[in-house]
């Protein structure tokens, strides 16, 4: 019942799926569990990287391979329906895991019967993942509704996170809006609208690489793709916010870029707790809160 199917959908990868996978089995995989990697429809060599591993590691990895190029949240649908365990992990196939960590976030899931839990903070690198150029220092504990649009600060954005197949099924499944733009962020909300418990696990962290070529970053250069596809997915969940808040949607489509600025007011009048971004450099400890004061000010 406690064993977990590791869900990596990977397009054009060949760089980093490699050290991705293999941070599964450095600490973090136990017998039981299962990697399933979805090649969407790649034109490098992710799908001869992913044959590689899915033989170092036998009987462990199950392939999937996309004929065409369907988009991340598509991919991930198709990667969990095939799973054959109760856990549900989503790795980006850039990122990676520290040694140990997924048995903590394990073991708040079961100890706090949660329906999804996260780690407590993202360490970001570009390159090298010895080189950590930030953090991201989320708020513990339970994650409500108020403090996810209290900023962006928080695990919803990045997606790699743990909860049980029988919630992502329950909920209806990630929203398949697009090749990849925000579908973390949307199935974060969708879980806490459906009343999903969601936890925060503190003393844990990932890697998470950063790169002008990512996925998130293609697709939000396309013109209008973020605003579509964030209204669409809370246009059905209007009825949890204030009328103040309504207005300032209506009247700001950009509301989703402005989330640390401006943060959303919930039906109730609350306004939840946003996490903070802490720099390895010194003097950008210094700078960037008052760049942050500026921006809010000019929002």
């Amino acid at each position: 019942m406690n064993n977990i199917s590791f869900i990596i959908p990977a397009y054009n990868s060949e760089k980093t799926l490699a050290e991705s996978v293999n941070s599964i089995f450095n600490g973090n995989f136990l017998d039981g569990d299962e990697v399933i990697i979805v090649n969407d429809g790649s034109t490098d060599n992710t799908l001869e990287i992913a044959k590689g591993l899915a033989e170092k590691y036998s009987p462990k990895i199950k392939i999937i391979d996309n004929i065409e190029n369907k988009g991340c949240p598509a991919s991930r649908n198709i990667g969990i329906s095939q799973a054959k365990n109760d856990l549900i992990f989503n790795l980006d196939s850039d990122n990676i895991l520290i040694p140990g960590n997924i048995a903590k976030i394990k073991e708040a899931i079961i100890r706090e019967q949660a329906d999804i839990a996260a780690f407590g903070e993202y360490h970001y690198f570009k390159d090298d993942s010895k080189e950590v150029t930030h953090k991201w220092l989320c708020k513990t504990g339970v994650l409500t509704l108020a403090d996810f649009f209290s900023g962006m600060t928080n695990p919803g954005p990045g997606g790699n996170f743990l909860y049980k197949k029988e919630t992502w099924n329950r909920i209806g499944k990630y929203w398949e809006y697009g090749k990849g733009l925000h579908e973390a962020w949307g199935f974060s909300f969708k879980m806490l609208v459906n009343g999903a418990k969601f936890i925060v696990v503190p003393k844990t962290a990932y890697l998470h690489r950063y790169s002008h070529e990512s996925l998130f970053v293609r697709e939000n250069k396309k013109q209008n793709e973020g605003v579509i596809i964030t209204n669409k997915m809370i246009g059905p969940f209007l009825r949890f916010f204030s009328e103040e808040t309504l207005n300032y949607i209506k009247k700001e489509p950009n509301w989703y870029e402005r989330l640390n600025y401006r943060p959303l007011k919930l039906k109730d009048g609350s306004i939840g707790i946003n996490g903070k971004v802490v720099f390895t450099n010194k003097l950008k400890n210094y700078f960037e809160p008052i760049k942050e004061l500026v921006k809010k000010y000019l929002c």
